[in-house]
C-alpha cells in the first residue's frame, strides 16, 4: 500500500473540453499557487502530466476518474463485469504511467440501484473486483473515493462496496458543496454548518455498517478516513480557508472552470499556508500571531497581504 501522505490542498484541474483546455486556461493560477498535489480529473491525464511537471517543481499527481459511465454500461448489460474491471485497470495503468501517487474514484448517481436488484448485484461485483484488482496489480497506488457528503440521504448508493471492511480505499473525499446554486453566494457560516451535518450523516453510515470506521486516535489505518471536497466558487474565502485547515487534506473543485474570485484567493492562500508549514487547525491564527496581526482566524485583507496572496 502507498505511504503517500495526503497533506494539504489537492487542487483539481478540470474542464469540460478536456485536460489540455484545463491546463491552458488554468496554468497561470496553478503556477501562482504552486500546489504540492494536483488532481487531473480526466481519463486522459497523460496528455498534460509532463507540462504540469515542467511548470511546477516536485508536483505530485492524483488521477481523478469519473466512473459513472462504467456503472451505466455494466448495470444495463452493455458491458460485462469482467470487462468493466478491465476498464478500471486501464485507468489505473494510465495513473501508474504518469507516476501518479493515487487514483480518486468519482462515483455518483449511476451507482444508485435498489438493494435487491440484479443491477445492484453486478455493480457490487464490479466495485469489489475492480478495487481488488487495482490493489493487486498496482500496490503502491493509493485508492481514494469521492461521492455525496450525506450518505444517509443516499441509501441506494453502494457505500459498503466502495468503503466496507474489505475495501483498499483509504480515504473518501465527501463533496461538501455549500453554494446554493443558480449563481448565488453561500452565506458566511454555510460551509461549516453543512460540514457538521455531513459528518453526522457519515457517522450514521458508519453505525449502519455501510462504511468501516477509522479510529483517529491511532496512527494505524483501520478504516476509511473522512476528508472534505470543497467548491472554489460561491463560497466565502474565509469559510473555505478556516474549514480546510481543520483537516489533514482537502480537495478543491475546480481549476479553471469552477473557480471565482473568492475561490482563487482561498486556493492560493491555502497553498501558501501549507508551503510555510501552517497547514494545521490553528495554522491561520499562528500565522497571524507570528506576523503581529490580530489573531481572529479570518483571512481578511491584512492577513492576505502579509501572506502575499492578495487577489
Amino acid at each position: 500500500m502507498s505511504t503517500l501522505a495526503l497533506h494539504g490542498p489537492i487542487a483539481t484541474l478540470w474542464h469540460s473540453d478536456g485536460p489540455e483546455a484545463a491546463w491552458v486556461m488554468g496554468r497561470d493560477l496553478i503556477v501562482r499557487a504552486r500546489p504540492r498535489m494536483v488532481q487531473i480529473h480526466s481519463w486522459s491525464a497523460p496528455l498534460v502530466a509532463d507540462k504540469i511537471r515542467r511548470a511546477i517543481a516536485n508536483v505530485e499527481f492524483v488521477c481523478g476518474f469519473g466512473v459513472d459511465s462504467i456503472a451505466r454500461d455494466v448495470a444495463k448489460g452493455r458491458l460485462s463485469v469482467s470487462d468493466g474491471v478491465k476498464v478500471f485497470l486501464r485507468l489505473a495503468e494510465r495513473a501508474h504511467t504518469i507516476g501518479a501517487k493515487a487514483v480518486m474514484h468519482n462515483a455518483e448517481a449511476a451507482w444508485k440501484r435498489p438493494p435487491n436488484s440484479a443491477e445492484r448485484k453486478r455493480l457490487s461485483e464490479l466495485v469489489r473486483n475492480g478495487l481488488a484488482e487495482i490493489a493487486a496489480k498496482f500496490p503502491a497506488l493509493k485508492q481514494l473515493h469521492t461521492a455525496y457528503d450525506h450518505p444517509s440521504f443516499h441509501a441506494s448508493y453502494n457505500w459498503n462496496d466502495w468503503l466496507g471492511a474489505h475495501s483498499p480505499i483509504t480515504a473518501s473525499y465527501c463533496q461538501v458543496y455549500a453554494a446554493p446554486g443558480d449563481g448565488l453566494m453561500a452565506h458566511r457560516g454555510a460551509l461549516p454548518a453543512r460540514e457538521a451535518r455531513a459528518l453526522r450523516s457519515w457517522g450514521a453510515a458508519v453505525r449502519a455498517g455501510w462504511i468501516v470506521e477509522d479510529d483517529p486516535s491511532t496512527a494505524l489505518r483501520e478504516g476509511v478516513e473522512w476528508r472534505p471536497y470543497y467548491q472554489l466558487h460561491h463560497v466565502p474565502t474565509r469559510d473555505t480557508v478556516a474549514s480546510a485547515l481543520q483537516h489533514e487534506s482537502a480537495a478543491l473543485w475546480a481549476v479553471p472552470s469552477r473557480v471565482d474570485r473568492d475561490g482563487r484567493l482561498a486556493f492560493v492562500a491555502l497553498c501558501e499556508l501549507a508551503r510555510r508549514g501552517y497547514w494545521r487547525p490553528d495554522g491561520l491564527v499562528a500565522f497571524q500571531r507570528d506576523n503581529g496581526l490580530e489573531d481572529d482566524n479570518v483571512l481578511g485583507p491584512m492577513t492576505a497581504r502579509a501572506l502575499g496572496v492578495t487577489s
